[in-house]
């Protein structure tokens, strides 16, 4: 026997209990149990004593399988594929996010420019039947372009590597909870920014939980026309956000006060008859609020990126805007201007 050969023999060697293979993965023995019951992801030997026993391999399917269920992936899709393609999966949802993650940093972190108007459309379909049936229909639109067309099998995340596409279009008879989660991933891998589901049967949480992330919904039998004009609307839509972006000056200056400094700024201007000083307080307080809620959204939701950096670029300069009124109200009343404590 060589080297490896032993090496192999030792690793498919039964040697663990449920209670240590559970504690290897970080994961609680009920949840190991389940797992084994309902979908049978590994199939561990029992000894005479009754217990079951599980491999070194068998431990590490379980450490693939449980990152990459806290990646979002479904169990039930997981357990069906060998330990060689959950590997690969693993490998291929850490370069997605590594991309992601590049790519949708917040605008305040990132050099200060605004994209391009998008011209055409990048169409990724998938479906048992959707390259057949869709891809002369979308290519015959002058702002589509069909990228590529995979199956709706677990094994097609692994081919879409190399791909980059805008738009998700998938027809699928049926949708399930584990369904979404397939379509999410995917549209990740592929750098999309929006999903378009045409469907025949769903319930009332599938059809919500998709409709909670953007996507565009359609009830099967739909008409060619109806499909690209949809996505032709989706063109246009992104291409108005880009273009106001472009109209928008420079990124805001920074906050001119914090916290303290405005509750003290409003509360200095007593001979001011009116409530305005409070006014612009609540209003810069709101404003700056809203505008890191848009930063945030630009890097949690890449199929909006560039509506947040737009709605975050006009937040600030709103922002700003309302800042310089609260100065000059504060200079009229012979109040100092508080200063900005540095942040730590």
């Amino acid at each position: 026997m060589t080297e490896q050969d032993a090496s192999l023999a030792d690793a498919s060697t039964p040697r663990y209990r449920s209670s240590a293979a559970a504690r290897m993965v970080n994961i609680p023995v009920a949840t190991l149990r389940v797992w084994e019951r309902r979908y049978q992801v590994v199939g561990p030997a029992q000894a005479a004593s009754g217990h079951r026993l599980y491999s070194s391999q068998d431990v590490r399917r379980l450490v693939l399988i449980k990152q990459l269920v806290n990646k979002g992936h479904g169990i039930g899709m997981l357990a069906r594929m060998q330990t060689p393609q959950l590997q690969d999966l693993l490998h291929e949802a850490e370069l997605a996010e590594g991309l992601l993650q590049r790519s949708t940093a917040p605008l305040a972190a990132r050099p200060a420019r605004v994209p391009e108007a998008l011209n055409r459309l990048r169409v990724l379909l998938v479906g048992p039947d959707a390259g057949t049936r869709w891809r002369t229909t979308l290519e015959a639109v002058p702002e589509l372009d069909v990228v590529g067309s995979l199956d709706a099998s677990p094994q097609s995340e692994l081919r879409v590597q190399h791909l980059q596409a805008d738009m998700v279009v998938a027809e699928l008879g049926a949708l399930h909870m584990e369904t979404v989660d397939w379509l999410v991933r995917l549209t990740k891998l592929v750098n999309a920014r929006q999903m378009c589901v045409i469907y025949g049967f769903a319930n009332s949480q599938v059809l919500e939980a998709l409709r909670a992330r953007g996507v565009i919904l359609r009830r099967s039998p739909l008409a060619p026309d109806e499909l690209s004009q949809a996505l032709v609307d989706t063109v246009r839509g992104w291409q108005s956000v880009s273009e106001a972006l472009l109209t928008l000056p420079d990124p805001a200056p920074p906050p001119r006060f914090d916290a303290p400094g405005l509750v003290s700024l409003a509360q200095s201007m007593p001979r001011v008859a009116c409530e305005c000083p409070q006014h612009l307080s609540e209003l810069v307080t709101m404003l700056g609020q809203f505008e890191a809620y848009s930063a945030d959204c630009e890097s949690r939701q890449p199929a909006d990126v560039t509506l947040h950096a737009y709605l975050y670029r006009v937040a600030g300069h709103a922002r700003a805007l309302m800042e310089e009124a609260l100065a000059t109200v504060a200079k009229a009343e012979g109040v100092a201007l508080p200063v900005r404590r540095p942040a730590r």
